[in-house]
């Protein structure tokens, strides 16, 4: 569930994983949750508000003020930037205009139809006395219309001027509702004195409701007659998640470097909540990687680059560092036991007990530690030389069995338990042993997975994650069922995380859940 550090990473070298044959997905089988903050274009029908950005297109339902899963490339969704949209009052469909041509998109079935228009196209129109004939496209050549069904625009002639029916710009909405210019300042000013700005503008077609995409703080709602202005949050503080955290009711998410926001994000299950968590106003978490999560003691807990980061449910941020006796600022690993947590950081292991303040250095070498899983108050250490096991009073050994089998004395980038059952993943495979029985040696899986970075425990076997994809490993068959980049999965697994209902995988590209039912072999 960590990722790799780039000093285990540069030193070795492991096969692509090759091409295969991906699933076709069916709606709610698998969501890709990414940063949705940037808003491009907006549309508005009586149904939806399409919400067009770098990463997806996201899908408010209007009547029961809800999001549908949002779509992505993955889905169909234009990799190139979208210019400006408009509903399409006939299908409740939306057009999108881009810069190589026009896409429509029907939400009811779930398809995406694209034309190919030189230039691109830089705005739409329809009529709004018959807008079943087509739409009306903005080209490098002038407005052309674009008939219903057909894969070429031609010249004609505009609608008169009292029945066109264009994307509004942010002007007109402030022309309409002086208010939204009157508290833009106040409005576009977040908890952290960060300041945006209106990108685009819907208006509702059977409502007097405004609907503005900002640079970075998604839909904003505006109801002018009660001077309301409502956030409709979605997506993830940043583009990709480096950890993955199961609690009650849905997952925790650290995002990654990239971009200005990072911190942690709460997602629902039913992928209807969405709350950020981005340390203290000041300094942040003083880190945007976030490399493993654990809960304990009502809080969440980071391991970051510039140590461990607990939030509590107030949004109240402690810190531990090696002013706090941590061995290296960097922190790739965290567990728990009934005394306290063990801490893996990138120079060596140390223990924080229950009621101290202060971090224990254990002994043991001074190399990353790269994972960790905990049997009660015994841990299992996945060191960058081997795997290793700590006891209760802190004395640190080689793994049972370890100094026989030359895989368990390299890098050991994921460990976690099932049952009585430890499992181990090096860089391109994994390794296993029930109770006191010997360790069981499984092939490579560069070929299926690339680099493994991530383990985690599911009944009856584990969930591998890599640079290639997602397998689910099977004990009793040890078959390994496998999920690739980039058509099943959005790209590299960093973490994974395991519901009742769903696995979860945290990617560079997003954050992936998938329905149980559809992932299992």
């Amino acid at each position: 569930m960590k990722r790799i550090p780039a000093l285990v990473l540069a030193a070795l070298g492991v096969a692509a994983p090759a091409a295969a044959q991906t699933r076709l997905w069916s709606p709610g089988d698998r969501v890709i949750i990414s940063d949705y903050s940037v808003v491009r274009a907006i549309a508005a029908s009586e149904t939806w508000v399409y919400v067009a950005t770098p990463n997806g297109l996201g899908l408010y339902d209007r009547r029961f003020r809800r999001w549908d899963p949002p779509v992505t490339w993955a889905d169909g969704y234009p990799r190139e930037p979208v210019l400006t949209a408009l509903a399409d009052p006939a299908e409740d469909a939306v057009w999108l205009g881009t810069v190589t041509g026009v896409v429509r998109y029907l939400p009811l079935i779930r398809r995406f139809d694209a034309v190919t228009i030189p230039g691109g196209v830089r705005d739409l129109m329809y009529d709004r006395s018959d807008p079943f004939p087509g739409i009306y496209l903005l080209t490098s050549s002038g407005w052309e219309f674009l008939a219903r069904g057909s894969f070429i625009a031609t010249p004609a002639p505009l609608p008169p001027p009292g029945r066109r029916v264009s994307p509004p710009q942010v002007e007109d909405v402030m022309r309409r509702a002086p208010i939204v210019d009157a508290l833009q300042g106040a409005v576009l000013l977040d908890e952290r004195l960060r300041s945006y700005h209106y990108t685009c503008a819907a208006v509702a077609p059977d409502a007097e409701m405004y609907y503005l995409g900002t640079d970075g703080m998604g839909v904003i709602q505006v109801d002018p007659l009660v001077a309301r202005f409502d956030a409709l949050p979605f997506g993830m503080l940043g583009v990709g998640a480096g950890a993955v955290l199961p609690v009650p009711g849905g997952v925790w998410v650290g995002t990654d470097p990239r971009g200005p926001r990072s911190g942690l994000t709460f997602v629902d299950d039913d992928l209807q909540e969405y709350r950020f968590e981005e340390g203290p106003r000041g300094t942040g978490f003083g880190s945007p990687a976030v490399h493993a999560l654990m809960a304990r003691d009502r809080m969440i807990w980071a391991a970051t680059d510039a140590g461990v980061v607990r939030v509590d449910q107030a949004g109240s941020t402690l810190r531990l560092g090696t002013v706090d006796g941590l061995p290296g600022e960097t922190v790739y690993a965290l567990a728990q036991g009934p005394s306290g947590v063990w801490i893996g950081t990138a120079r060596g292991l140390g223990f924080l007990a229950r009621d101290a303040d202060k971090v224990r250095v254990l002994d043991g070498p001074g190399v990353p530690v790269l994972a960790l899983t905990a049997a009660r108050d015994t841990v299992w250490i996945g060191y960058a030389t081997g795997l290793g096991l700590a006891a209760a009073g802190g004395d640190v050994f080689v793994a049972p069995g370890a100094d026989s089998v030359p895989e368990l004395q390299t890098a050991i980038v994921a460990v976690t338990r099932v049952a009585d059952t430890v499992v181990a993943a090096t860089v391109d495979r994994v390794l296993w042993r029930a109770g006191a029985g010997t360790w069981l040696v499984e092939r490579s899986l560069a070929a299926d997975l690339g680099v493994i970075a991530a383990l985690a425990a599911d009944s009856g076997g584990v969930w591998i994650g890599g640079s290639g994809g997602l397998a689910r490993y099977g004990f009793a068959t040890r078959a390994v069922t496998v999920l690739r980049v980039p058509g099943d999965v959005p790209g590299s697994v960093r973490g994974i995380a395991v519901s009742r209902r769903y696995i979860w995988a945290a990617t560079d590209a997003g954050l992936v859940r998938f329905r149980r039912e559809a992932v299992e072999p």
